[in-house]
Protein backbone atom coordinates (compact mmCIF):
# COMPACT_ATOMS: atom_id res chain seq x y z
CA UNK A 1 0.00 0.00 0.00
CA UNK A 2 1.63 3.72 -0.82
CA UNK A 3 2.38 6.35 1.69
CA UNK A 4 -0.47 7.83 3.10
CA UNK A 5 0.14 11.36 2.70
CA UNK A 6 -2.19 13.27 5.88
CA UNK A 7 -3.02 11.27 9.22
CA UNK A 8 -5.86 13.30 10.79
CA UNK A 9 -5.45 12.54 14.34
CA UNK A 10 -8.37 13.16 17.11
CA UNK A 11 -7.07 13.58 20.56
CA UNK A 12 -8.85 13.50 23.78
CA UNK A 13 -9.96 16.42 25.73
CA UNK A 14 -7.27 15.70 28.41
CA UNK A 15 -4.29 13.33 26.80
CA UNK A 16 -3.65 11.32 30.14
CA UNK A 17 -7.38 10.88 31.01
CA UNK A 18 -6.90 7.51 32.21
CA UNK A 19 -3.94 8.44 34.34
CA UNK A 20 -5.74 11.60 36.39
CA UNK A 21 -7.85 11.42 38.62
CA UNK A 22 -10.32 14.64 37.45
CA UNK A 23 -14.29 14.96 37.98
CA UNK A 24 -15.29 16.21 34.53
CA UNK A 25 -19.20 15.46 36.02
CA UNK A 26 -22.01 16.45 33.13
CA UNK A 27 -20.37 18.64 31.05
CA UNK A 28 -20.45 15.95 28.04
CA UNK A 29 -24.17 14.63 28.97
CA UNK A 30 -26.00 16.59 26.17
CA UNK A 31 -23.65 15.33 23.51
CA UNK A 32 -23.65 12.03 22.15
CA UNK A 33 -19.18 11.40 23.42
CA UNK A 34 -17.55 10.84 26.80
CA UNK A 35 -16.46 13.57 28.88
CA UNK A 36 -13.09 12.50 26.31
CA UNK A 37 -14.87 14.52 23.57
CA UNK A 38 -13.61 12.07 21.87
CA UNK A 39 -15.91 12.91 18.62
CA UNK A 40 -13.79 14.25 16.05
CA UNK A 41 -15.12 16.99 14.26
CA UNK A 42 -17.28 16.92 10.89
CA UNK A 43 -14.44 18.65 9.28
CA UNK A 44 -12.82 15.62 9.23
CA UNK A 45 -14.35 13.78 6.94
CA UNK A 46 -15.18 17.11 4.72
CA UNK A 47 -11.42 17.71 4.24
CA UNK A 48 -10.45 14.20 3.62
CA UNK A 49 -12.88 13.64 1.16
CA UNK A 50 -12.26 16.70 -0.52
CA UNK A 51 -8.21 16.08 -0.41
CA UNK A 52 -8.79 12.20 -1.78
CA UNK A 53 -11.02 13.89 -5.02
CA UNK A 54 -7.83 15.89 -5.51
CA UNK A 55 -5.35 12.81 -5.49
CA UNK A 56 -4.30 12.58 -1.98
CA UNK A 57 -4.81 9.86 0.48
CA UNK A 58 -5.81 10.80 3.70
CA UNK A 59 -6.60 8.21 6.81
CA UNK A 60 -8.51 9.63 10.07
CA UNK A 61 -7.42 8.32 13.66
CA UNK A 62 -9.23 8.88 16.28
CA UNK A 63 -7.05 8.21 19.20
CA UNK A 64 -9.25 9.45 22.09
CA UNK A 65 -11.70 6.38 20.51
CA UNK A 66 -9.15 3.85 21.10
CA UNK A 67 -8.13 4.89 24.15
CA UNK A 68 -11.37 4.38 25.31
CA UNK A 69 -12.09 1.01 24.18
CA UNK A 70 -8.72 -0.40 24.38
CA UNK A 71 -7.43 -0.42 28.27
CA UNK A 72 -3.72 -0.90 27.20
CA UNK A 73 -3.76 0.90 24.02
CA UNK A 74 -0.18 2.55 23.43
CA UNK A 75 -0.36 6.07 21.83
CA UNK A 76 3.28 6.69 21.33
CA UNK A 77 3.90 2.63 19.62
CA UNK A 78 0.93 3.82 17.20
CA UNK A 79 2.04 7.08 16.46
CA UNK A 80 5.94 5.59 16.37
CA UNK A 81 4.75 3.63 13.53
CA UNK A 82 3.02 5.85 11.06
CA UNK A 83 4.83 7.68 8.00
CA UNK A 84 2.78 10.30 6.49
CA UNK A 85 3.71 13.04 4.71
CA UNK A 86 2.56 15.13 7.47
CA UNK A 87 -0.03 15.09 10.68
CA UNK A 88 -2.95 16.85 11.24
CA UNK A 89 -4.62 17.58 14.48
CA UNK A 90 -7.62 19.58 15.02
CA UNK A 91 -8.25 22.16 17.90
CA UNK A 92 -11.99 22.82 17.16
CA UNK A 93 -13.27 22.97 20.13
CA UNK A 94 -11.42 24.53 22.98
CA UNK A 95 -11.37 21.24 25.40
CA UNK A 96 -9.27 19.81 23.15
CA UNK A 97 -6.34 22.26 24.01
CA UNK A 98 -4.74 19.68 26.71
CA UNK A 99 -4.65 16.71 24.38
CA UNK A 100 -4.03 17.82 21.00
CA UNK A 101 -0.79 19.68 22.38
CA UNK A 102 0.06 16.68 23.95
CA UNK A 103 -0.33 14.78 20.86
CA UNK A 104 1.64 17.15 18.57
CA UNK A 105 4.31 16.70 21.31
CA UNK A 106 4.53 12.74 20.73
CA UNK A 107 4.16 13.29 16.99
CA UNK A 108 7.37 15.65 16.94
CA UNK A 109 9.05 13.32 19.53
CA UNK A 110 8.98 10.44 17.52
CA UNK A 111 9.08 12.30 13.39
CA UNK A 112 10.65 15.60 13.97
CA UNK A 113 11.14 16.31 10.11
CA UNK A 114 7.17 15.69 9.83
CA UNK A 115 4.92 18.54 9.43
CA UNK A 116 2.31 19.13 12.35
CA UNK A 117 -0.82 20.76 10.82
CA UNK A 118 -3.43 22.41 13.42
CA UNK A 119 -6.57 23.45 12.18
CA UNK A 120 -10.49 24.49 13.72
CA UNK A 121 -12.08 27.58 15.16
CA UNK A 122 -9.65 27.01 18.02
CA UNK A 123 -6.79 27.10 16.33
CA UNK A 124 -7.99 29.76 13.97
CA UNK A 125 -8.55 31.95 17.50
CA UNK A 126 -5.47 31.31 18.97
CA UNK A 127 -3.61 30.61 15.72
CA UNK A 128 -0.14 32.68 16.76
CA UNK A 129 -0.12 31.33 19.96
CA UNK A 130 -0.55 27.63 18.65
CA UNK A 131 2.49 27.83 15.97
CA UNK A 132 4.61 29.29 18.97
CA UNK A 133 4.46 26.00 20.74
CA UNK A 134 7.69 23.62 19.32
CA UNK A 135 5.45 20.90 17.93
CA UNK A 136 3.60 22.81 15.78
CA UNK A 137 4.41 24.25 12.06
CA UNK A 138 1.40 24.98 10.50
CA UNK A 139 -2.12 26.74 10.94
CA UNK A 140 -4.58 26.50 8.88
CA UNK A 141 -7.15 29.00 9.68
CA UNK A 142 -11.04 29.82 9.06
CA UNK A 143 -13.72 27.39 8.88
CA UNK A 144 -13.25 26.15 5.72
CA UNK A 145 -10.21 24.91 4.96
CA UNK A 146 -10.33 21.94 2.89
CA UNK A 147 -8.94 24.08 -0.57
CA UNK A 148 -5.92 25.82 1.54
CA UNK A 149 -5.02 22.91 3.64
CA UNK A 150 -4.93 20.67 0.15
CA UNK A 151 -2.55 23.50 -1.34
CA UNK A 152 -0.38 23.16 1.67
CA UNK A 153 -0.48 19.03 1.24
CA UNK A 154 0.91 19.83 -2.43
CA UNK A 155 3.14 22.30 -1.17
CA UNK A 156 5.09 20.00 1.04
CA UNK A 157 5.07 17.07 -1.01
CA UNK A 158 6.48 19.14 -3.84
CA UNK A 159 8.90 21.73 -1.94
CA UNK A 160 5.99 24.45 -3.32
CA UNK A 161 6.03 28.04 -2.16
CA UNK A 162 3.87 28.81 1.02
CA UNK A 163 3.59 32.47 0.79
CA UNK A 164 0.26 31.65 -1.98
CA UNK A 165 -1.68 29.87 0.48
CA UNK A 166 -4.61 31.48 1.71
CA UNK A 167 -5.39 31.40 5.98
CA UNK A 168 -1.99 29.85 6.62
CA UNK A 169 0.35 30.70 9.66
CA UNK A 170 3.37 28.72 9.93
CA UNK A 171 6.87 28.98 11.17
CA UNK A 172 9.51 29.58 8.92
CA UNK A 173 13.11 27.60 9.23
CA UNK A 174 14.47 30.53 11.10
CA UNK A 175 11.53 30.44 13.72
CA UNK A 176 9.98 33.45 12.62
CA UNK A 177 5.99 32.93 12.22
CA UNK A 178 4.63 33.91 8.88
CA UNK A 179 0.92 34.87 8.52
CA UNK A 180 -0.63 34.26 5.50
CA UNK A 181 -4.02 36.52 4.78
CA UNK A 182 -7.08 34.78 5.54
CA UNK A 183 -8.74 35.14 2.07
CA UNK A 184 -10.11 31.70 1.22
CA UNK A 185 -14.07 32.17 2.45
CA UNK A 186 -15.96 30.59 0.13
CA UNK A 187 -19.60 32.13 -0.37
CA UNK A 188 -20.66 28.16 0.01
CA UNK A 189 -20.29 25.28 0.95
CA UNK A 190 -20.89 23.59 -2.62
CA UNK A 191 -17.15 21.95 -3.37
CA UNK A 192 -17.32 19.89 -0.39
CA UNK A 193 -19.30 16.53 0.70
CA UNK A 194 -20.17 15.42 4.18
CA UNK A 195 -20.20 11.66 2.28
CA UNK A 196 -20.34 8.88 4.93
CA UNK A 197 -19.10 6.58 2.60
CA UNK A 198 -15.67 7.79 2.34
CA UNK A 199 -15.09 7.22 6.03
CA UNK A 200 -16.44 3.20 5.48
CA UNK A 201 -14.15 2.70 2.53
CA UNK A 202 -11.35 4.40 4.79
CA UNK A 203 -12.30 1.00 7.02
CA UNK A 204 -11.96 -1.48 4.11
CA UNK A 205 -9.01 0.12 2.55
CA UNK A 206 -6.82 0.05 6.23
CA UNK A 207 -8.66 -2.91 7.60
CA UNK A 208 -9.58 -1.00 10.76
CA UNK A 209 -12.64 -0.23 12.34
CA UNK A 210 -11.75 1.31 15.66
CA UNK A 211 -9.74 3.89 14.49
CA UNK A 212 -12.39 5.09 12.09
CA UNK A 213 -15.79 5.66 14.18
CA UNK A 214 -16.78 8.92 15.29
CA UNK A 215 -17.47 8.27 19.27
CA UNK A 216 -17.18 5.86 21.50
CA UNK A 217 -20.95 3.97 21.37
CA UNK A 218 -21.34 4.95 17.80
CA UNK A 219 -21.71 1.11 16.49
CA UNK A 220 -24.37 0.98 19.04
CA UNK A 221 -25.92 4.12 18.10
CA UNK A 222 -25.13 5.15 14.32
CA UNK A 223 -25.98 8.79 14.22
CA UNK A 224 -24.68 10.80 11.29
CA UNK A 225 -24.99 14.78 11.20
CA UNK A 226 -25.42 16.68 8.19
CA UNK A 227 -24.23 20.31 7.90
CA UNK A 228 -26.11 22.92 6.01
CA UNK A 229 -24.34 26.13 6.23
CA UNK A 230 -21.05 27.48 7.39
CA UNK A 231 -22.14 30.85 9.55
CA UNK A 232 -24.54 31.57 11.83
CA UNK A 233 -27.42 34.94 11.58
CA UNK A 234 -27.44 35.27 14.65
CA UNK A 235 -25.67 36.43 17.83
CA UNK A 236 -25.97 34.13 20.91
CA UNK A 237 -23.42 35.74 23.69
CA UNK A 238 -21.43 33.22 24.73
CA UNK A 239 -21.21 31.30 21.12
CA UNK A 240 -17.95 30.78 19.14
CA UNK A 241 -20.22 29.73 16.43
CA UNK A 242 -22.16 32.99 16.43
CA UNK A 243 -22.69 35.51 13.46
CA UNK A 244 -20.03 38.13 15.77
CA UNK A 245 -17.35 35.65 15.89
CA UNK A 246 -17.61 34.59 11.80
CA UNK A 247 -17.42 38.24 11.09
CA UNK A 248 -14.91 39.15 13.65
CA UNK A 249 -12.62 36.19 13.93
CA UNK A 250 -13.18 33.92 11.12
CA UNK A 251 -13.12 35.88 8.28
CA UNK A 252 -16.97 35.02 7.59
CA UNK A 253 -19.31 38.23 6.58
CA UNK A 254 -22.44 36.32 5.49
CA UNK A 255 -23.68 32.58 5.82
CA UNK A 256 -22.29 29.82 3.61
CA UNK A 257 -25.08 27.25 2.70
CA UNK A 258 -25.04 24.02 0.78
CA UNK A 259 -27.01 23.54 -1.91
CA UNK A 260 -30.47 21.54 -0.99
CA UNK A 261 -30.12 19.39 -3.47
CA UNK A 262 -26.61 18.44 -2.62
CA UNK A 263 -27.90 18.73 1.20
CA UNK A 264 -30.24 15.60 -0.11
CA UNK A 265 -27.53 14.20 -2.00
CA UNK A 266 -25.24 13.80 1.08
CA UNK A 267 -28.37 12.55 3.47
CA UNK A 268 -29.05 9.60 0.30
CA UNK A 269 -25.77 8.51 0.72
CA UNK A 270 -26.38 8.41 4.48
CA UNK A 271 -29.70 6.25 4.18
CA UNK A 272 -28.09 3.82 1.63
CA UNK A 273 -25.63 2.43 4.56
CA UNK A 274 -26.43 3.60 7.54
CA UNK A 275 -29.99 2.90 9.64
CA UNK A 276 -29.01 5.38 12.45
CA UNK A 277 -30.96 9.45 12.75
CA UNK A 278 -29.71 12.02 11.23
CA UNK A 279 -29.25 15.36 12.41
CA UNK A 280 -29.37 18.24 10.68
CA UNK A 281 -27.30 20.99 11.38
CA UNK A 282 -27.16 24.47 11.72
CA UNK A 283 -30.95 25.69 11.43
CA UNK A 284 -31.70 25.69 7.62
CA UNK A 285 -34.61 27.99 8.46
CA UNK A 286 -31.77 30.30 7.63
CA UNK A 287 -31.92 29.50 4.23
CA UNK A 288 -34.93 31.29 3.16
CA UNK A 289 -38.47 29.77 2.10
CA UNK A 290 -37.17 28.04 -1.59
CA UNK A 291 -34.12 26.72 0.05
CA UNK A 292 -36.82 25.15 2.88
CA UNK A 293 -39.12 24.15 0.31
CA UNK A 294 -36.21 22.68 -2.11
CA UNK A 295 -34.66 20.62 0.80
CA UNK A 296 -37.90 19.17 2.12
CA UNK A 297 -39.18 17.90 -1.08
CA UNK A 298 -35.88 16.70 -1.37
CA UNK A 299 -36.43 14.39 1.19
CA UNK A 300 -39.52 13.29 0.36
CA UNK A 301 -38.50 12.48 -3.14
CA UNK A 302 -35.65 9.77 -1.78
CA UNK A 303 -37.74 8.69 0.43
CA UNK A 304 -36.55 9.37 3.12
CA UNK A 305 -36.77 6.38 5.94
CA UNK A 306 -34.62 7.13 8.41
CA UNK A 307 -35.34 9.30 11.68
CA UNK A 308 -34.15 12.82 10.87
CA UNK A 309 -33.98 15.91 13.68
CA UNK A 310 -33.97 19.37 13.17
CA UNK A 311 -32.01 22.03 14.82
CA UNK A 312 -33.85 25.12 15.21
CA UNK A 313 -32.37 28.77 16.57
CA UNK A 314 -36.05 29.90 16.63
CA UNK A 315 -39.27 28.64 17.28
CA UNK A 316 -41.07 27.53 13.96
CA UNK A 317 -45.02 28.36 13.39
CA UNK A 318 -47.68 25.77 12.93
CA UNK A 319 -47.92 26.16 9.03
CA UNK A 320 -43.99 24.83 8.91
CA UNK A 321 -44.81 21.83 10.85
CA UNK A 322 -47.22 21.05 8.70
CA UNK A 323 -45.24 20.92 5.77
CA UNK A 324 -42.83 18.32 7.66
CA UNK A 325 -45.43 16.41 8.16
CA UNK A 326 -46.65 16.33 4.63
CA UNK A 327 -43.32 15.21 3.69
CA UNK A 328 -41.57 13.46 6.20
CA UNK A 329 -42.64 10.20 7.86
CA UNK A 330 -40.64 10.75 10.82
CA UNK A 331 -38.84 13.81 12.00
CA UNK A 332 -37.90 15.24 15.25
CA UNK A 333 -36.79 18.86 16.53
CA UNK A 334 -34.14 20.00 18.85
CA UNK A 335 -34.34 23.70 19.98
CA UNK A 336 -31.85 24.99 23.00
CA UNK A 337 -34.19 27.61 24.72
CA UNK A 338 -31.25 28.05 27.50
CA UNK A 339 -33.96 29.60 29.98
CA UNK A 340 -37.69 29.63 30.75
CA UNK A 341 -37.14 33.51 31.09
CA UNK A 342 -37.76 36.28 28.74
CA UNK A 343 -35.28 38.69 29.92
CA UNK A 344 -32.32 36.10 30.86
CA UNK A 345 -32.76 34.32 27.38
CA UNK A 346 -32.79 38.14 25.78
CA UNK A 347 -28.98 38.98 27.80
CA UNK A 348 -27.94 35.91 26.06
CA UNK A 349 -29.01 36.94 22.64
CA UNK A 350 -31.87 35.30 21.88
CA UNK A 351 -34.27 38.03 21.93
CA UNK A 352 -36.09 37.15 18.75
CA UNK A 353 -38.75 34.96 20.77
CA UNK A 354 -40.68 34.45 24.00
CA UNK A 355 -41.47 32.13 25.90
CA UNK A 356 -45.04 32.01 25.03
CA UNK A 357 -44.15 31.75 21.30
CA UNK A 358 -41.96 28.76 22.19
CA UNK A 359 -44.67 27.38 23.88
CA UNK A 360 -47.12 27.74 20.71
CA UNK A 361 -44.42 26.16 18.58
CA UNK A 362 -44.10 22.81 20.96
CA UNK A 363 -47.62 22.24 20.81
CA UNK A 364 -48.00 22.74 17.11
CA UNK A 365 -45.41 20.52 16.92
CA UNK A 366 -46.35 17.58 18.42
CA UNK A 367 -49.91 18.11 16.73
CA UNK A 368 -48.02 17.71 13.31
CA UNK A 369 -46.66 14.99 14.12
CA UNK A 370 -43.49 15.12 15.64
CA UNK A 371 -41.73 12.17 16.98
CA UNK A 372 -39.90 13.93 19.43
CA UNK A 373 -39.57 17.54 20.42
CA UNK A 374 -35.94 18.38 22.72
CA UNK A 375 -35.82 21.13 24.75
CA UNK A 376 -32.52 21.80 26.27
CA UNK A 377 -31.96 24.77 29.22
CA UNK A 378 -28.45 25.83 30.37
CA UNK A 379 -27.36 27.17 33.86
CA UNK A 380 -24.73 29.79 33.94
CA UNK A 381 -25.90 32.47 30.94
CA UNK A 382 -25.74 36.11 31.18
CA UNK A 383 -27.71 37.58 33.79
CA UNK A 384 -28.92 34.15 35.08
CA UNK A 385 -29.06 33.43 38.89
CA UNK A 386 -29.34 30.56 41.04
CA UNK A 387 -32.80 31.48 41.83
CA UNK A 388 -33.97 31.49 38.34
CA UNK A 389 -32.27 28.23 37.19
CA UNK A 390 -33.71 26.49 40.25
CA UNK A 391 -37.39 27.85 38.69
CA UNK A 392 -36.72 25.51 35.70
CA UNK A 393 -38.43 22.36 37.12
CA UNK A 394 -41.49 23.79 37.67
CA UNK A 395 -41.58 25.66 34.51
CA UNK A 396 -41.17 22.69 32.96
CA UNK A 397 -44.31 20.63 35.09
CA UNK A 398 -46.02 23.17 34.06
CA UNK A 399 -45.14 23.30 30.01
CA UNK A 400 -46.15 19.19 29.91
CA UNK A 401 -49.13 20.17 31.72
CA UNK A 402 -49.94 22.51 28.50
CA UNK A 403 -49.29 19.73 26.22
CA UNK A 404 -51.53 17.39 28.05
CA UNK A 405 -48.12 15.50 29.68
CA UNK A 406 -46.82 14.64 25.89
CA UNK A 407 -43.71 11.76 26.39
CA UNK A 408 -42.76 13.10 22.87
CA UNK A 409 -41.60 16.51 24.46
CA UNK A 410 -38.00 15.60 26.46
CA UNK A 411 -36.79 18.28 28.26
CA UNK A 412 -32.66 18.54 29.06
CA UNK A 413 -30.48 21.13 31.68
CA UNK A 414 -26.74 21.37 31.65
CA UNK A 415 -24.25 23.77 32.67
CA UNK A 416 -22.03 26.32 30.40
CA UNK A 417 -18.92 24.44 31.06
CA UNK A 418 -16.55 24.08 30.98
CA UNK A 419 -15.10 26.73 28.42
CA UNK A 420 -16.98 29.93 27.42
CA UNK A 421 -16.16 29.89 23.72
CA UNK A 422 -12.85 31.82 22.32
CA UNK A 423 -14.11 34.19 19.57
CA UNK A 424 -17.51 35.04 21.67
CA UNK A 425 -18.59 38.28 22.27
CA UNK A 426 -18.53 37.43 26.33
CA UNK A 427 -15.37 36.04 26.01
CA UNK A 428 -13.89 39.07 23.53
CA UNK A 429 -15.93 41.58 26.39
CA UNK A 430 -16.72 39.81 29.67
CA UNK A 431 -17.24 42.65 31.71
CA UNK A 432 -20.18 44.06 29.43
CA UNK A 433 -21.64 40.69 30.34
CA UNK A 434 -21.39 40.55 33.68
CA UNK A 435 -18.61 37.64 33.69
CA UNK A 436 -14.71 37.65 35.01
CA UNK A 437 -12.56 35.39 32.80
CA UNK A 438 -10.04 32.94 34.74
CA UNK A 439 -8.36 31.93 31.71
CA UNK A 440 -7.34 34.10 28.31
CA UNK A 441 -4.40 32.38 26.82
CA UNK A 442 -3.57 28.84 24.89
CA UNK A 443 -1.58 27.31 27.39
CA UNK A 444 -3.88 28.79 30.45
CA UNK A 445 -6.58 27.03 29.16
CA UNK A 446 -4.26 23.47 28.75
CA UNK A 447 -3.74 23.97 32.17
CA UNK A 448 -7.26 24.32 33.46
CA UNK A 449 -8.30 21.30 32.30
CA UNK A 450 -6.37 19.37 34.47
CA UNK A 451 -7.87 20.77 37.48
CA UNK A 452 -9.85 18.02 39.75
CA UNK A 453 -13.22 19.00 39.00
CA UNK A 454 -15.41 21.03 36.27
CA UNK A 455 -15.72 23.31 38.77
CA UNK A 456 -12.35 24.27 39.02
CA UNK A 457 -11.98 23.69 35.20
CA UNK A 458 -14.47 26.35 34.04
CA UNK A 459 -12.77 29.59 32.37
CA UNK A 460 -14.86 32.03 33.71
CA UNK A 461 -16.49 33.40 36.44
CA UNK A 462 -20.42 35.11 36.32
CA UNK A 463 -21.50 38.07 38.59
CA UNK A 464 -24.99 36.78 38.94
CA UNK A 465 -24.10 33.22 39.84
CA UNK A 466 -20.78 32.16 41.97
CA UNK A 467 -19.10 29.05 40.63
CA UNK A 468 -20.37 27.00 43.73
CA UNK A 469 -24.02 28.41 43.23
CA UNK A 470 -23.60 27.00 39.65
CA UNK A 471 -22.93 23.55 40.61
CA UNK A 472 -25.54 23.29 43.15
CA UNK A 473 -28.21 25.04 40.73
CA UNK A 474 -26.81 22.09 37.82
CA UNK A 475 -27.84 19.15 40.10
CA UNK A 476 -30.32 20.28 41.75
CA UNK A 477 -32.32 20.69 38.20
CA UNK A 478 -30.87 17.76 37.25
CA UNK A 479 -33.01 15.95 40.58
CA UNK A 480 -35.86 18.01 39.67
CA UNK A 481 -35.97 17.11 36.12
CA UNK A 482 -35.34 12.95 36.90
CA UNK A 483 -37.68 12.95 39.12
CA UNK A 484 -40.24 15.15 36.67
CA UNK A 485 -39.68 12.29 33.96
CA UNK A 486 -40.48 9.60 36.55
CA UNK A 487 -43.52 10.84 37.53
CA UNK A 488 -45.35 11.23 34.14
CA UNK A 489 -43.12 7.63 33.07
CA UNK A 490 -40.89 9.21 30.29
CA UNK A 491 -38.21 7.56 32.43
CA UNK A 492 -38.33 4.01 33.91
CA UNK A 493 -38.23 3.76 37.76
CA UNK A 494 -35.34 1.63 37.86
CA UNK A 495 -33.38 4.41 35.55
CA UNK A 496 -34.74 7.53 37.81
CA UNK A 497 -33.62 5.77 40.82
CA UNK A 498 -29.64 5.51 39.27
CA UNK A 499 -29.89 8.83 38.01
CA UNK A 500 -31.40 10.36 41.48
CA UNK A 501 -28.07 8.24 43.26
CA UNK A 502 -25.63 9.11 41.20
CA UNK A 503 -26.54 13.34 41.49
CA UNK A 504 -25.91 12.66 45.40
CA UNK A 505 -23.37 11.09 44.77
CA UNK A 506 -21.71 13.90 42.71
CA UNK A 507 -22.70 16.75 45.13
CA UNK A 508 -20.77 14.77 47.77
CA UNK A 509 -17.73 13.84 45.38
CA UNK A 510 -17.34 17.62 44.59
CA UNK A 511 -17.58 18.40 48.27
CA UNK A 512 -14.79 16.42 48.71
CA UNK A 513 -12.83 17.59 46.41
CA UNK A 514 -12.93 21.11 47.31
CA UNK A 515 -11.87 19.90 50.88
CA UNK A 516 -8.88 18.10 49.45
CA UNK A 517 -7.96 21.18 47.39
CA UNK A 518 -6.62 22.73 50.95
CA UNK A 519 -4.33 20.09 51.21
CA UNK A 520 -0.29 19.76 50.38
CA UNK A 521 0.87 18.44 46.96
CA UNK A 522 1.43 15.20 47.95
CA UNK A 523 -1.47 14.95 50.16
CA UNK A 524 -3.87 16.36 47.45
CA UNK A 525 -2.71 13.79 44.64
CA UNK A 526 -2.82 10.58 46.42
CA UNK A 527 -6.51 11.89 47.84
CA UNK A 528 -7.33 12.19 44.35
CA UNK A 529 -6.17 9.26 43.00
CA UNK A 530 -7.64 6.90 45.63
CA UNK A 531 -11.22 8.72 44.16
CA UNK A 532 -9.99 8.21 40.28
CA UNK A 533 -12.59 5.50 39.63
CA UNK A 534 -15.67 6.77 41.68
CA UNK A 535 -15.07 10.20 39.43
CA UNK A 536 -15.29 8.16 36.06
CA UNK A 537 -17.89 6.69 37.39
CA UNK A 538 -20.21 10.04 38.13
CA UNK A 539 -18.86 11.77 35.31
CA UNK A 540 -21.08 10.68 32.17
CA UNK A 541 -25.34 10.00 32.73
CA UNK A 542 -24.97 12.59 35.74
CA UNK A 543 -27.84 14.10 35.29
CA UNK A 544 -29.56 12.65 32.95
CA UNK A 545 -29.11 9.25 31.38
CA UNK A 546 -27.23 9.48 28.15
CA UNK A 547 -29.43 7.27 26.66
CA UNK A 548 -32.60 9.82 27.19
CA UNK A 549 -31.12 11.33 24.00
CA UNK A 550 -31.14 8.54 21.47
CA UNK A 551 -33.86 8.28 18.86
CA UNK A 552 -34.55 4.73 17.71
CA UNK A 553 -33.31 3.15 14.69
CA UNK A 554 -32.76 -0.74 13.36
CA UNK A 555 -30.93 -2.09 10.53
CA UNK A 556 -32.63 -3.37 7.12
CA UNK A 557 -31.28 -6.32 4.21
CA UNK A 558 -30.88 -2.92 1.95
CA UNK A 559 -28.25 -1.86 4.48
CA UNK A 560 -26.69 -5.10 4.89
CA UNK A 561 -26.66 -5.53 0.75
CA UNK A 562 -25.35 -2.16 0.39
CA UNK A 563 -22.89 -2.11 2.58
CA UNK A 564 -21.37 -5.75 1.61
CA UNK A 565 -21.41 -4.12 -2.45
CA UNK A 566 -19.18 -0.85 -1.25
CA UNK A 567 -16.67 -3.75 0.46
CA UNK A 568 -16.51 -5.46 -2.96
CA UNK A 569 -15.99 -2.72 -4.61
CA UNK A 570 -13.36 -1.23 -2.94
CA UNK A 571 -10.89 -4.30 -2.13
CA UNK A 572 -11.42 -5.06 -5.67
CA UNK A 573 -9.88 -1.49 -6.28
CA UNK A 574 -7.43 -1.67 -3.77
CA UNK A 575 -6.52 -5.53 -5.19
CA UNK A 576 -6.23 -4.06 -8.61
CA UNK A 577 -4.48 -0.79 -7.57
CA UNK A 578 -6.93 1.73 -8.81
CA UNK A 579 -7.54 4.78 -7.42
CA UNK A 580 -9.64 7.46 -8.18
CA UNK A 581 -8.77 10.21 -11.06
CA UNK A 582 -8.20 13.50 -10.15
CA UNK A 583 -11.21 15.96 -10.88
CA UNK A 584 -12.14 19.58 -10.62
CA UNK A 585 -11.34 21.54 -8.43
CA UNK A 586 -7.67 21.79 -9.84
CA UNK A 587 -5.29 22.93 -7.01
CA UNK A 588 -2.71 25.29 -7.60
CA UNK A 589 0.81 25.79 -5.73
CA UNK A 590 3.89 27.34 -6.74
CA UNK A 591 7.06 25.55 -7.30
CA UNK A 592 10.02 26.61 -4.88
Amino acid sequence: MSRVDLVLLHAPSVYDFRERSIMFGPVSDMVPSTPAFEMYPLGFTTMAEYMERCGLKVRIVNLAVLMLNRKGFDVEAAIRDMNPVAFGIDLHWLPHAHGSIEIARIVKKYHPETPVIFGGLSSTYFHEQLVEYPWVDYVVRGDSTEKPITQLMYALKHNGNLGGIPNLTYKTREGSVVVNPLEWVPDDMNDISLDYSFSMKSVIRYRDMASSVPFHDWLQYPVCASLTCRGCTHNCATCGGSAYSFRTHFGRKKVAFRDPELLVRDIAHVQKYIPGPIFVLNDFLQGGRDYVAAFIRGLSRIKLRNPIGFEFFKPPAEEFYQFLNEHLPDYSVEISAESHDDDVRAAFGKHHYTTAQLEESIAAALRNGCSRFDLYFMTGIPKQTAASVLETGAYIESLYEKVGNDKRLLAFSSPMAPFLDPGSMVFDDPAKYGYTLRAKTLEEHRQLLVQPSWKHIMNYESAAMSRDEMVDATYEVGLQLNRLKGRLGIVEPDVVARTEERIHEARVAMQRIDEIMGLGPVERDSALGALKSEFERLSESTVCEKTELNWPARATVRHVWNVFLLWATENLANLLGLRRPVPQPVVEYSEA
